[in-house]
C-alpha cells in the first residue's frame, strides 16, 4: 500500500489508511492466504520465505561475488552484520527469491558514493507483513526487529527500499 492511488484521487481519500482500517477489521484466521502465510512465516523465521539464514548469506555472498566481477567494482563485497556501519538497508523478499539482479542496483550506488553500509543476517526482510495485513501487533514485532538489529549494530540510518 504504497498510497499512489491518494495521489490521484479527485476524493481525496486516503485510500492506502482506509484499505489498511478495513484490513484491521477482519478476523486474523480469515486473512487471505498468501497474506497471512506471509505474516506468520515472517513472524516464525523474520522472513515470509522461511529463508533460513546460512541461505541467505550465502545469496548475499554469491550475488556481491557476480558484483565484483564487473568492471569498475573489482573488490566489491556485501557487508553483512558490519557493527557501527552508516546505513542500514532492508531488503525484499523477492530480491533474494527471484530478483538477485535488482539488489546489484543499490549496492552499485552503494559503492559509488562510498557509503558505509550494511545488510543485517536476521530479520533482513523489509517488507512488514503486519502493516500490509492489518494486524498492529505484528507490525510493531517486525519494526522492532529492525530496530533491535539497528541498536546491535549500532547504527543510525536505516534504508527501507522496498
Amino acid at each position: 500500500m504504497c498510497g499512489k492511488c491518494e495521489n490521484v484521487c479527485p476524493m481525496q481519500i486516503d485510500i492506502a489508511d482506509l484499505i489498511r482500517k478495513i484490513r484491521s477489521k477482519r478476523e486474523r484466521e480469515k486473512v487471505p492466504g498468501i497474506l497471512h502465510r506471509g505474516l506468520v512465516a515472517a513472524l516464525e523465521t523474520g522472513n515470509n520465505l522461511r529463508l533460513p539464514k546460512e541461505d541467505f548469506i550465502f545469496i548475499i555472498k554469491d550475488v556481491a561475488e557476480e558484483v565484483a566481477e564487473e568492471t569498475g567494482f573489482e573488490g566489491f563485497e556485501a557487508p553483512i552484520d558490519k557493527k557501527g556501519a552508516n546505513l542500514l538497508t532492508t531488503i525484499h523478499n523477492k530480491l533474494v527469491n527471484t530478483h538477485t539482479e535488482d539488489l546489484k542496483h543499490w549496492w552499485k550506488i552503494f559503492y559509488a558514493a562510498k557509503e558505509d553500509w550494511t545488510v543485517t543476517s536476521e530479520n533482513w526482510e523489509g517488507t512488514n507483513w503486519g502493516y500490509f495485513t492489518g494486524d498492529d501487533n505484528a507490525m510493531k514485532v517486525m519494526v522492532g526487529r529492525i530496530v533491535d538489529q539497528m541498536e546491535r549494530l549500532e547504527i543510525k540510518n536505516l534504508l527501507c527500499p522496498e
